[in-house]
């Protein structure tokens, strides 16, 4: 008897996962150094925060770059050439001497290479799979939480026990044996003389019928449609939002007298929480409940659990607010990419939703910067967090609003449920 062979995409799967990963270690990292850099090179934290904003800018374009790329190249040598260029900027930060240096190898080098490892793996598991889709992307992107879990106290511990600057050599080191695993990758199943996960069962679904996969949107004509830049304003929210808190929390702890280990576990908590919220919310309720609906829900407890950092300064209450922000934050990000595959199909997705990220990179660009200045001008994080509350409320208000998209020669289509 021969045995079943394991279906290609989930290599692909568990490639991503650890390409996101490392998407997550640069993310989830910075928080925990921007403290250190601060005191380090004798800045505000105004400025320390700029480091990020600019990399963000930088990553702005590299997204819809690597978008572009990935409709047309080899994948392995796109990702694997962002991944070599992340690693060296993480290396060349630790050997910076002035501020300024930290903005060529941290904000331009990271920026520039940072651009492929998430936005090509979503891309190519959507293409891998038609059933089960919205649960693959959930488990791929469930690699930012993870590397919230880990990096934030790894790279306490790493500075404690090194310094900044051998703390990110390591990471460095860690980043490009990581990025190895992009060898694994394969543009679509035709690579390999197959099909899509689920495709013939799917055709077979009623649901089949209202999804627009057969019939592909160009690009710019699914960024031309109101729907796209509807939910392109609910991401840009929502991650103002977790920006600002994942990259000033770490600091907020350290004011309040929090060893820099045990606070550590705030940020590493919202990754716990984010585990559990993609499989909850993102994978399973969307199977029962329309996705606007939950995105709604997402959004609203997401702000909502700012208030009980605000209320109280005991530590069980930081760890507390990491699992609900986590598990809210989390649940509406495999939504996005699941529902502009549904809306406007697969042919022109990785343009498409590189584009669609660059809503991420104007949210890092101006959150963690207006955060850092608000803290500047008041001594306190009191109104950046309120800020933050604010802009999740905005995405729950903008989700009643989301409608399939109209395209001449197709009929009107419905969102229930994701894939």
């Amino acid at each position: 008897m021969f045995k079943k062979k394991i279906f290609y995409g989930w290599y692909i799967v568990a490639a991503s996962l650890i390409l996101i990963i490392v998407d997550g270690l640069l993310l989830y990292s910075f928080g925990v150094f921007l403290p250190f850099l601060n005191k380090e090179f004798e800045v505000s934290r105004a400025i320390g925060s700029s480091i990020f904003s600019l990399r963000s800018l930088v990553l702005a374009f590299s997204l819809t770059l690597g978008g572009r790329l990935v409709d047309r190249y080899d994948p392995r040598v796109v990702v694997f050439s962002g991944g070599v260029i992340v690693s060296v900027g993480v290396f060349l930060s630790g050997l910076a001497k002035d501020i300024w240096h930290l903005y060529i190898s941290y904000g331009l080098l990271v920026g520039l290479g940072d651009g492929v490892l998430y936005i090509t793996c979503v891309a190519l598991v959507s293409r891998w799979f038609v059933k089960k889709r919205t649960l693959v992307i959930g488990i791929i992107t469930t690699g930012i939480p993870l590397s919230g879990l880990i990096t934030n106290p790894l790279s306490a511990w790493l500075i404690s026990s090194f310094g900044v600057r051998k703390a990110l050599f390591i990471l460095a080191g860690i980043i490009l044996v990581s990025t190895l695993s992009a060898l694994v990758l394969r543009a679509s199943p035709e690579d390999k003389n197959l099909k899509p996960y689920g495709l013939d069962n799917e055709k077979n679904n009623p649901l089949h019928n209202t999804t627009t996969e057969d019939k592909d949107w160009k690009a710019m004509e699914a960024i031309a449609t109101p729907t796209f830049w509807l939910m392109y304003s609910m991401y840009f929210f929502g991650f103002m939002t977790f920006l600002i808190v994942v990259i000033h929390l770490f600091n907020f702890a350290i004011d309040l007298g929090i060893p820099p280990i045990i606070a550590s576990g705030a940020p590493a908590a919202i990754g716990l929480g984010s585990i559990f919220g993609r499989i909850t919310l993102s994978a399973l309720l969307t199977e029962i409940v329309e996705p606007k609906r939950v995105l709604f829900i997402c959004f609203l407890f997401q702000g909502s659990s700012i208030f009980l950092l605000l209320a109280t300064n005991e530590t069980w209450a930081f760890y507390l607010f990491g699992i609900l922000f986590g598990f809210f934050y989390s649940g509406s990000v495999p939504i996005f990419p699941a529902l502009l595959g549904r809306f406007f199909g697969l042919g022109s997705l990785g343009t498409i939703y590189g584009f669609f990220g660059t809503s991420y990179s104007i949210a890092a660009i101006a959150g963690p910067f207006i955060a850092g200045f608000v803290h500047d001008l008041t001594g306190a994080y009191f109104y950046p967090f309120l800020l933050a509350a604010f802009f999740c409320y905005v995405s729950a208000f903008l989700s009643f609003f989301i409608k399939p998209p109209e395209k001449k020669g197709l009929k009107d289509l419905s969102i229930t449920g994701t894939g």
